[in-house]
């Protein structure tokens, strides 16, 4: 399969299609079957009037408000932004679910404010935003937990040391959690957020990024741009469209960020790497 129409399957996969429930509520089928049928480590209950969401350790169970109680949106947008949240949350707390010593064995806190407490609320708010981001959650949803994390972190200055296992505890989760919608999502005819998942990403070594110190930045004035060297040579940087980064920044799997960054640096150095393999070939042909 040519590499174009794979990196186009690659964007449409990460596409929100307009699912929407009898209340114009955002819905999310693979989430939906996963409650449904309980297929998640534990029982996920969302079926009961609660006050809050919650983990609990000692029942192995996840509680949810039901969704109804979420939509609380003044406008047709706001009430499809609400189904997000309520999904949002549940990414949550399904985290919190993956603590345990059977499954990711993270030590949680004695009590509510220690650091080890705030570590487990970081990874649980840091999964469910990742996630959110990989099913194309509406920005204001993700955004929501900017504060959340703020009220966490004055809490691990205490202990720095929990923040640099953090991300490996997230990326743990994620995968973990992103395994479980894909068994759902690939039984509904839907392709995989993982490409590890998906039986159409076969790996294909020419895809895989060439580049050395490859990567999306954000500069000073708040806008994205690429930076590569290819064969040794320097390529600059360059101005690249917010949304590219976004959708960089939306996967999860890393093979699929390799193939996303290759393809980014081909499309927007074509003329420079083309010169260095020109003046390579020249080299070699005089030698």
């Amino acid at each position: 399969e040519a590499q174009p129409e794979r990196v186009q399957k690659l964007l449409d996969r990460f596409k929100v299609p307009e699912m929407r429930d009898t209340q114009g509520m955002y819905a999310h089928g693979a989430l939906d079957r996963m409650v449904a049928e309980q297929t998640w480590l534990c029982p996920i209950q969302a079926d009961r009037k609660e006050k809050g969401a919650y983990y609990s350790p000692s029942r192995d169970i996840v509680v949810l408000p039901m969704k109804q109680q979420f939509n609380k949106g003044a406008t047709p947008e706001d009430i499809y932004r609400d189904g997000m949240e309520f999904y949002s949350t549940m990414l949550h707390e399904m985290t919190h679910s993956t603590m345990t010593p059977e499954r990711l064995n993270r030590e949680a806190g004695a009590k509510f404010g220690d650091p080890k407490y705030a570590k487990e609320e970081l990874v649980a708010e840091l999964t469910a935003a990742m996630i959110s981001h990989s099913m194309g959650f509406d920005s204001k949803v993700t955004d929501n937990s900017a504060a959340y994390l703020d009220s966490w972190i004055g809490a691990l200055r205490q202990e720095p040391k929990f923040i640099v296992s953090v991300m490996a505890d997230v990326n743990k989760a994620s995968e973990m959690i992103l395994d479980r919608v894909d068994a759902q999502r690939i039984s509904l005819g839907e392709q995989p957020y993982l490409a590890k998942n998906d039986p159409l990403m076969a790996p294909l070594e020419d895809e895989i990024c060439p580049f050395r110190n490859a990567a999306i930045i954000k500069t000073r004035s708040g806008d994205f741009a690429l930076r590569a060297s290819y064969n040794g040579v320097d390529l600059g940087v360059k101005p690249i469209e917010r949304s590219t980064a976004r959708m960089y920044f939306q996967l999860t799997d890393q093979r699929e960020k390799d193939i996303f960054l290759g393809s980014a640096i081909r499309k927007n150095y074509e003329s420079e790497i083309a010169g260095i393999d020109r003046r390579a070939s020249k080299s070699l042909s005089i030698v």
